[in-house]
């Protein structure tokens, strides 16, 4: 095979691959029924410090991006926080004091502690998320020796994960007869009961593909509708006395 030929074979794979993984996390959510119900009220929420991911997608192959990461780190936590407000939900951090008489080590530990339990439950949360109506899933109760956990009802897990197409990479796609765009992002949302550590909740919010790259820069018009549906699913804050049960 000529190596033009060649080429033009890898790129027409390296396409239709990406564009697969882009479409693999459709948007759903799961909850316990005691949350839905209105039987466990969620009116405070310890914020667990916030991780967002971005990589770039180029014709060389795949790039970090630990700039661009921590400022969307930011702009996910600012936009999670204020659409809990909104909905009437205090918001208290994990890394906060509280008077507890806890140093900074030991509650940087506590958050490691649980960042770590959470990781190891993650994949088997994401295969099998109807499990959170059968409580099988924990963060242990650890959960409860984060100086907020006293004074609030759930710990709040908020993870980011996207991928942005270079230039260049979007044009050769395009070149081949696709859409040269391989953009994804997802946004997923745990909550645990703070006392006992269950996981009660757990939501995973895709990116329209007609977004494109403007997860990035434009995060509150991709997810904002999306949170507030969830949050009125969990009949949280504002929503509680919504509707009866």
């Amino acid at each position: 095979m000529p190596l033009k030929a060649r080429i033009l074979a890898i790129l027409i794979s390296a396409t239709f691959f990406a564009s697969c993984a882009s479409a693999t996390t459709p948007s759903w959510s799961y909850e316990n029924r005691k949350v839905t119900s209105g039987e466990f009220l969620i009116r405070t929420a310890c914020m667990m410090p916030v991780e967002g991911k971005l990589s770039r997608v180029t014709m060389k192959g795949g790039q970090g991006m630990s700039k661009e990461s921590e400022n969307w780190t930011t702009t996910l936590e600012n936009m999670v926080e204020a659409h809990l407000k909104t909905a009437g939900v205090q918001i208290l951090q994990a890394n906060d004091h509280l008077a507890s008489g806890a140093s900074d080590d030991e509650i940087q530990q506590v958050i490691l502690q649980l960042n770590q339990k959470y990781g190891e439950i993650a994949k088997t949360l994401n295969k099998k998320p109807k499990d959170i109506g059968k409580s099988r899933f924990t963060i242990g109760d650890e959960a409860a020796l984060l100086p907020c956990s006293a004074k609030a009802d759930v710990i709040v897990f908020v993870e980011g994960e996207g991928q942005v197409t270079s230039g260049g990479k979007k044009a050769m796609g395009m070149l081949v007869g696709g859409s040269g765009n391989t953009s994804y992002a997802t946004l997923v949302l745990t909550m645990a009961d703070a006392k006992t550590g269950e996981i009660i909740a757990f939501s995973r919010m895709s990116n329209a593909e007609s977004f494109g790259d403007k997860f990035v820069d434009q995060t509150e018009e991709v997810y904002g509708k999306a949170l507030n549906k969830q949050f009125e699913r969990l009949r949280i804050g504002m929503y509680i006395d919504k509707k009866k049960h």
